[in-house]
């Protein structure tokens, strides 16, 4: 590992609320949350732009898969190149939708 390397736990399944606000910041120092978050959208019709902006998301994608374990990258299937798509996998796979216990 390299010290731009991120310096906590891979996403495990169990560690889902840590693992992605410690995976946020990481990729906000390396300038690449706003494409993840789909804030930044692939230029339009400016082939350097283009390449730059492709390069960029190949970027994330890898980082993203690199850090889920070899237990989560099932749910990566398809989708190793698209970094929006692979958080929001993540998301749906990991993130309780349902309303807690109500007393």
């Amino acid at each position: 590992m390299s010290d731009s390397d991120p310096k906590f736990h891979p996403l495990s399944g169990t560690n889902t609320p840590t693992w992605s606000g410690e995976m946020q910041a990481w990729l906000m120092t390396k300038g690449l949350w706003r494409l993840i978050s789909g804030a930044e959208k692939c230029p339009g019709t400016d082939t350097e732009a283009i390449e730059k902006w492709e390069l960029r998301a190949e970027k994330a994608a890898g980082a993203l898969y690199l850090n889920v374990t070899k237990e989560q990258r099932i749910h990566l299937d398809g989708i190793i190149d698209d970094p929006v798509k692979i958080w929001e996998k993540l998301a749906i796979v990991h993130v309780s939708k349902k309303p807690g216990t109500r007393f």
